[in-house]
């Protein structure tokens, strides 16, 4: 049963007054971070959004998302705000892409008397992720759960996407400690159709071979083979989004990979670092298994019902909307019954946002960035 102050709101509109406006009005104070998870329909600029956000006085992180899920329905404009107490501010890891070495601020490191949340937002479409959340899980380890996703545009255009009180951000991440624990659910429902295959080639995000050959060529064929038809390089990345990559996890669910462009030389671009030697193989799902599986994603996080709760938020892949089209409501409907049943609570839905990527610590034991995959975090009370 839920109790306590839920701090909620929604604006229908992307004007950046009104945005701060709602951010100014929410419950809380200096102690309380605010997410401010904004669609990329209309979005304003970054920076003219960040301008007035700081004239608040709030501590806030947020970013630009192909669409945000507010009670469990999908918008693709205007922006979601919620509150949470927090321990530490935003802190700012710019330009993943290059490689680097960091230290997180002793504050952030320092184990709490609860296990807290952290919520870890990125640039979906900068290289350099996983050795960011490899990074960050060294230093902080299980000593807190993990819970955020990849901002930017689905049309895949670059530009700044993420954004705190230090500025708006391209290229970056941020990471804020909560002060709440939370229970995670992490779940694709996508099946092995083809491989394995060794990655024997790769420069972080791009695949230049697979078993020795180029990673478009031996992806192409086999996508051909199980559509019936050749298909041109168009042709082939419109119906990607049913072939993902799946990376295999020794004794875990694999770890979707999203191809999303062909890249020079005949190589694929994928949302996520794709190490070499790695062992992967081509996917395929229906939309029954993915509804299924989001809804046992939800479940999963409510598995242990908590003596009360805050949020229910969601990091829901992009592409499965994509992939799903009108279905999509489906996979929403799925979520909010599953927390609902197991909460016990008939006024749960998920709140959050569509991503490109998703991060959560669930299933694996370490920090992942996941694809195409459902992540729900039940947050709580102590």
């Amino acid at each position: 049963m839920h109790r306590g102050v839920r701090a909620r709101a929604h604006v229908a509109s992307s004007d950046p007054a009104a945005i701060a406006k709602a951010v100014a009005e929410l419950p809380g104070g200096r102690d309380e971070l605010v997410l401010v998870l904004v669609a990329e329909h209309g979005a304003p600029d970054p920076a003219a959004l960040v301008r007035q956000l700081n004239r608040t006085e709030r501590t806030f992180l947020g970013g630009l998302f192909p669409a945000v899920v507010v009670a469990g329905e999908r918008h693709d404009q205007g922006a979601l705000i919620l509150g949470l107490p927090m321990l530490v501010e935003p802190v700012v890891v710019p330009e993943l892409h290059r490689p680097q070495s960091f230290a997180l601020p002793a504050a952030l490191a320092a184990p709490a008397a609860h296990k807290p949340t952290a919520v870890v937002l990125v640039d979906g479409l900068t290289a350099g992720i996983s050795p960011f959340l490899q990074a960050v899980y060294h230093q902080l380890g299980n000593r807190v759960s993990y819970w955020g996703g990849g901002a930017g545009s689905l049309g895949l255009a670059r530009g700044p996407c993420l954004f705190t009180r230090e500025g708006a951000l391209q290229g970056a991440a941020a990471i804020a400690l909560t002060a709440l624990p939370s229970r995670l659910g992490v779940r694709h429902g996508w099946r092995e159709l083809k491989g394995p295959y060794v990655v024997t080639r790769s420069r972080r995000n791009v695949i230049v071979e697979l078993n020795w050959k180029s990673a478009l060529t031996l992806y192409q064929a086999a996508v051909e083979h199980d559509v019936g038809t050749p298909l041109s390089i168009e042709r082939l990345f419109q119906v990607s989004p049913a072939y993902p990559f799946g990376l295999r996890k020794e004794g875990h669910e694999v770890v979707v990979r999203d191809p999303i462009a062909p890249g020079e030389g005949g190589t694929l671009v994928c949302v996520g670092d794709v190490p070499e030697n790695a062992v992967l193989s081509i996917l395929k799902g229906d939309p029954e298994g993915l509804v299924a599986a989001a809804g046992r994603a939800a479940g999963d996080a409510c598995a242990e019902r908590p003596p009360a709760f805050r949020h229910c938020l969601l990091a829901d892949c992009v592409s499965r909307a994509v992939y799903l089209g009108q279905r999509f409501p489906e996979e929403l409907a799925a979520i909010t019954t599953a927390l609902r049943r197991g909460l016990g609570a008939p006024g749960s839905a998920p709140d959050g946002m569509l991503t490109l990527g998703e991060i959560s610590s669930a299933g694996l034991g370490t920090l992942e960035f996941f694809n195409k995959t459902s992540v729900v975090a039940v947050v709580h009370d102590h």
